[in-house]
């Protein structure tokens, strides 16, 4: 299967083949699609499919990845199509504690929502994020749930290193360095946790469709879990 249609979880997709073993499908509704994309990833990640060797949810769009080449993906995935029967993501809650003090963009990120910092901390860390996504680095964590009254731009000139653990804000999301890497994103503070683990299995404890919360913490806390986490 090259390009088109197929039914999978109750929904129709329409389908890119994107490589020899790789296919994008993009759910044809705008209902509820973020969660048709996590339950979908979940449903298949649990099933039982030969040679399946990844699935990668994003905002709007799932990919597929096989070991072989030779698959006839709208057969494979046909037995598939029954929302009502499929097991369920259970999303996860995850409280993050965040040390704003170690924000570097405050001036930046005041001048342009107009509000102080202690008002965008307030706001940033009275919600409740989804997990949208994973990338563009391992371990990199997309939310969605950004109050619109502290969404900022990204920077004009990005940072050439970014620690990990950095909590930024880029346009209308929210997110968290897993890794030490360049970026873009307004950097409000950070976190001690580690997010990304190559050694372990899986390497990453969140998923998309979890559920983050984040917690303020002082320099000293932030610290203090530092020298814990050795």
């Amino acid at each position: 299967m090259e390009s088109g249609s197929l039914q999978l979880n109750g929904i129709s997709w329409t389908v890119f083949r994107m490589g020899e073993t790789t296919w994008l499908l993009q759910p044809n509704t705008d209902k509820g699609m973020l969660d048709i994309i996590h339950q979908t990833a979940f449903l298949l990640e649990e099933s039982d499919i030969q040679d399946l060797r990844d699935v990668i949810p994003a905002y709007e769009s799932l990919t597929i990845i096989f070991n072989d080449s030779d698959i006839d993906l709208k057969k494979t995935l046909s037995g598939i199509d029954q929302i009502n029967t499929a097991p369920k993501l259970l999303p996860e809650f995850h409280e993050i504690n965040v040390c704003y003090e170690l924000g570097l963009d405050w001036k930046e990120i005041e001048i342009n929502t107009r509000l102080t910092k202690e008002e965008v901390i307030l706001i940033h860390s009275s919600i409740e994020y989804t997990i949208a996504m994973m990338g563009f680095l391992p371990g990199f964590i997309f939310l969605e749930g950004l109050d619109d009254r502290i969404a900022v731009s990204r920077k004009e000139n990005p940072r050439i290193k970014i620690p990990s653990g950095s909590v930024g804000i880029g346009g209308n999301q929210t997110g968290i360095y897993s890794l030490e890497s360049p970026g873009g994103w307004q950097i409000i503070g950070r976190t001690a946790d580690s997010f990304f683990d190559v050694e372990k299995k899986p390497p990453t404890k969140l998923k998309a469709g979890d559920k983050i919360r984040f917690n303020p913490i002082s320099k000293e806390e932030f610290d203090k879990m530092v020298a814990k986490n050795g």
